[in-house]
């Protein structure tokens, strides 16, 4: 039976692996395929950040983070003069 710790090896090294074997056969003999890992990366990264930053807001929205509306519920109407 393959424990946590294996998995967890056996992940990063083949991450790792794959890393080099693109860049000594893939990017040094193909400079055009390099470009568009590295847009196609780009785009993927950035819309995970994008995704990151929306799912954490609206998570702290949850929490009442950032929720300027909140502070009025629970307060109650403003006191008039």
């Amino acid at each position: 039976m393959v424990t946590v710790i294996d998995f967890i090896t056996e992940l990063v090294t083949s991450a790792i692996d794959l890393i080099v074997i693109f860049v000594t056969e893939v990017a040094l003999r193909d400079p055009l395929a390099f470009v568009s890992f590295l847009f196609g990366a780009l785009f993927v990264g950035g819309a995970s950040a994008v995704l990151g930053y929306l799912a954490l807001g609206a998570l702290g929205y949850e929490f009442g983070i950032g929720d300027p509306a909140r502070k009025a519920r629970f307060e109650g109407p403003p006191e008039q003069q």
